[in-house]
């Protein structure tokens, strides 16, 4: 529910319903029970072999989702606007929990990446913690995101600070998920292209420096370009994998009736999902799965462009980010196009930190769509609002409407009406009066006349 000024003179406020976006929710729903048959076709001969039970661990898996449909509908009600105020402690929590895990994880295969045996993977709740963060630190600096000193620096030091913590897991296609997330959230929230091909650059040689310092990830790469130098020796993974994916045809061979997750794939309920379900439903039903990933991705960046708040917007675009660069990582993995990268398929790999994760973060993309309960000044008819004299760090004035118009904002994903804030819009917002240019009002306050047609 938002607030809406509707009359300047009167003072008069009305509070007006956002409605739920049904599609977006049942996609996400319909994605989760798609991940629930794959995970018991894909672990109920491993579990049988390993627990002695076929529904071990796809017992774990509905237990975690049972846990994310409950905290999906809690954060579909909370008001997201609360996120902000918890920004800093979000964010000094996923720092602490990083720490916690290299010094007290799970040593499994060389790596420490969880707590509690196994079963909780802290890095996967890292994520969202890191698009509330970036998405307030974003909203809060607006214009100065441009600036180099103001804008780019600190926002890489502090993404950087959490991939390192990662990294020395090492996790290193997390990383890269969270820096592809937060270098769009950083571009969308009005960063020039040059600080765009700066922050690529930067990236590439930092993730080179890495491949060729990490022992895993420069096997993987090698591994990976045999595939074209020299296809006979290419890597028994790579070609299962390939195997796998081909052998469904158009129709696939039914649901739980592949036969190269007996043994023959690596990992077919996590990296190598996409195969087995290509096996089982064949080439129509892997494109059906692709298109709900394409209507979330659709349905999340509508929600994006109509939120009332930059924060929220930001929130909903670092949620699809999140979620499409996972799917294309892996994706791309499966059809030998890039090498392995260990990124699991959301919602569809077996994971339960990763389904709870993904589940929360789509519950506030679902809050963002229905607005924020708080104080918000957001007016309905085409009215004129003054600079706010307010300063910030750096002397640069700070603007009362962020997104004020369409073709001036700097915020690319910006509406008609977007306040940055609904605290800063009532701390910023000095008088609203009916606009009416005149001569003398400069060539963009005409521009913007036309624009709203006034």
């Amino acid at each position: 529910m938002t607030k809406h000024y509707t009359n300047a003179r009167n003072s008069h406020w009305q509070d007006v319903a956002r409605p739920v976006d049904w599609v977006f929710v049942s996609v996400a729903l319909l994605l989760t029970a798609v991940g629930l048959v794959m995970a018991y076709s894909t672990t109920f001969f491993w579990s049988h072999v390993s627990e002695g039970s076929p529904l071990v661990i796809f017992g774990r898996q509905v237990l975690f989702a049972g846990l994310g449909l409950l905290a999906f509908a809690l954060s579909s009600r909370l008001d997201y606007g609360l996120y902000r105020r918890l920004a800093i402690p979000i964010m000094a929590g996923c720092l602490l929990v990083l720490i916690g895990v290299i010094l007290f994880g799970d040593d499994v295969f060389g790596a420490r990446r969880t707590l509690l045996n196994g079963s909780v993977q802290p890095s996967e709740l890292v994520k969202l913690g890191v698009i509330i963060y970036a998405a307030a630190w974003l909203a809060s600096r607006r214009d100065q995101v441009r600036s180099i000193s103001n804008g780019l620096l600190p926002f890489g030091a502090i993404i950087g600070s959490v991939c390192f913590l990662i990294v020395i897991q090492p996790d290193l296609s997390t990383a890269v998920v969270i820096t592809i997330a937060a270098a769009v959230m950083f571009f969308l929230a009005g960063a020039s292209w040059q600080q765009l091909g700066l922050v690529a650059l930067t990236a590439a040689a930092a993730f080179g420096m890495l491949i060729a310092t990490l022992p895993y990830a420069t096997a993987r790469l090698n591994e990976f370009l045999k595939v074209w130098q020299t296809p006979d020796e290419m890597n028994y993974h790579i070609r299962q994998s390939l195997i796998t994916l081909g052998s469904g045809g158009l129709f696939g061979n039914g649901i739980g009736a592949s036969g190269q997750k007996f043994g023959y794939l690596p990992t077919p309920h996590t990296d190598s999902v996409l195969a087995v379900l290509g096996e089982e439903l064949g080439l129509i039903g892997l494109i059906f799965v692709l298109a709900l990933f394409a209507l979330f991705v659709w349905r999340g960046l509508r929600i994006a462009q109509q939120a009332d708040t930059a924060f929220g917007a930001l929130i909903a675009i670092g949620v699809v980010t999140w979620v499409i660069a996972q799917l294309l990582l892996n994706l791309l993995a499966t059809l030998a196009i890039i090498p392995f990268t260990g990124v699991p398929v959301p919602f569809l790999s077996v994971g339960g930190s990763s389904l709870f994760a993904l589940l929360l973060a789509s519950g506030v993309v679902v809050s963002i769509g229905r607005g924020s309960h708080l104080p918000n000044l957001e007016p309905t008819s085409i009215e004129y609002t003054e600079t706010a004299k307010a300063k910030v760090k750096g002397g640069k004035p700070v603007r009362a409407h962020s997104a004020f118009r369409r073709r001036n904002s700097r915020t690319r994903f910006a509406r008609a009406y977007r306040v940055e804030s609904a605290h800063s819009a009532s701390a910023f917002f000095r008088r609203v009066q009916p606009f009416k240019p005149e001569r003398g009002h400069s060539s963009t306050v005409r521009r913007r006349s036309r624009w709203y047609g006034t």
